[in-house]
């Protein structure tokens, strides 16, 4: 009992009533781990929650978040991470030689004096 799949608003509040995004559709045949700290000890809460119910232990939980295409959302990730890398490189180049530009012209006019 180590593998969970979660999401948000997914309960109406009854028990075994889990229909969060494609919980029904057939192409959706795997699932991402999920990444964030910001939910998780809400999930881990809701894994306490069934131990106690169904007497079933999980000692580490796993959290996965079931979608249609995991590749592709992990493909997206991977090519925002490039884009965003570049932009900040780039960004840090532009920078630098604005404070090499200033500070040669500062220098140079320290030393005709």
């Amino acid at each position: 009992y180590d593998f969970w799949a979660v999401g948000k608003d997914c309960c109406s509040g009854s028990q075994a009533n889990f229909h969060c995004d494609h919980f029904n559709n057939p192409h959706a045949n795997g699932g991402y781990r999920l990444m964030t700290d910001n939910d998780r000890p809400f999930y881990r809460l809701a894994v306490q929650q069934a131990e106690a119910t169904y007497k079933i232990r999980a000692v580490h939980p796993l959290f996965f978040e079931w979608a249609i295409d995991p590749i592709a959302t992990v493909d997206g990730w991977r090519y925002q991470g490039k884009t965003e890398y570049l932009a900040w490189v780039l960004s840090y180049l532009v920078f630098q030689s604005f404070i090499v530009a200033f500070a040669t012209l500062a220098f140079s006019k320290m030393g005709f004096s």
